[in-house]
């Protein structure tokens, strides 16, 4: 049985024992933090990966006090099962991706503002407004952002596209809550969630692009997505996150 790709976000709380000088000397005292890890997991089944996440995640470090994981929300999003790219969609070879990916890694600069992660994908490519060909884009795209993009078809990148949920509709108001109420009498706000607070992306679905910048991988998007139930999406554009396990 053949290793599957899942994409999983978690949130967790960890608890440990540290070491401190105070004013009469040393002593321990327990820190507690939040902390949130996304990984390409390979396993068989959700359900496999979620462990191998979760074990991943519980690893003790070493030559440090025990540390105590407690997980608050684990999402597990699917990937198109299609690699994106210029020259047309491919099944996706994920041993290949990954050691493609690596090469690229070491021969680019970390400051290397080229492949586009900084732009806002979803201004410069809204999915109403599909360009015709990447050199529409290109002349499309102001010159402020354009500038700094590699746009040679010979150099081409990964990127790792999150499809975000779309917004919830807003709760439509009863007759009773149409009524104007004094402000002191109105209900608080809802607190934000974990997710809100921790500012992590729960995607609903997830893919590879290969393309010269983030906005041509953005476009890929765009073109596959637009006869799928995500054509309005708004989208995310990151580089490959790390992996756990191994593919076929």
């Amino acid at each position: 049985m053949a290793s599957n790709a899942y994409y999983l976000t978690a949130i967790y709380t960890c608890a440990q024992v540290q070491d401190a000088t105070g004013r009469h000397g040393p002593r321990d005292s327990i820190q507690i933090w939040d902390a949130s890890a996304d990984a390409i997991v390979f396993g068989f089944s959700p359900d496999e990966s979620q462990r191998l996440f979760e074990s991943e995640l519980s690893r003790q470090p070493e030559g440090e006090n025990p540390r105590e994981v407690t997980m608050r929300k684990i999402s597990v999003a699917p990937f198109v099962e299609q690699l994106l790219t210029e020259s047309g969609n491919v099944p996706l070879n994920w041993a290949r991706i990954l050691e493609k990916a690596d090469s690229l890694l070491q021969s680019t600069s970390v400051d290397d503002f080229e492949q586009g992660y900084w732009v806002d994908v979803d201004q410069v490519v809204p999915s109403d407004k599909i360009s015709f060909s990447v050199s529409t884009i290109e002349s499309n795209v102001p010159e402020e952002v354009r500038s700094g993009l590699n746009w040679s078809d010979e150099k081409q990148f990964f990127f790792f596209l999150k499809v975000l949920p779309l917004p919830a509709p807003p709760p439509i108001p009863s007759y009773e809550q149409e009524i104007a109420v004094p402000e002191s009498e109105r209900p608080e706000e809802p607190s934000l969630t974990e997710i809100d607070e921790m500012n992590v992306t729960l995607p609903e679905t997830v893919a590879v692009i290969q393309a010269r910048n983030s906005i041509v991988a953005a476009w890929l998007w765009r073109r596959y997505a637009a006869n799928t139930q995500w054509n309005i999406n708004a989208i995310r554009i990151t580089p490959l996150c790390g992996t756990i396990g191994a593919p076929d």
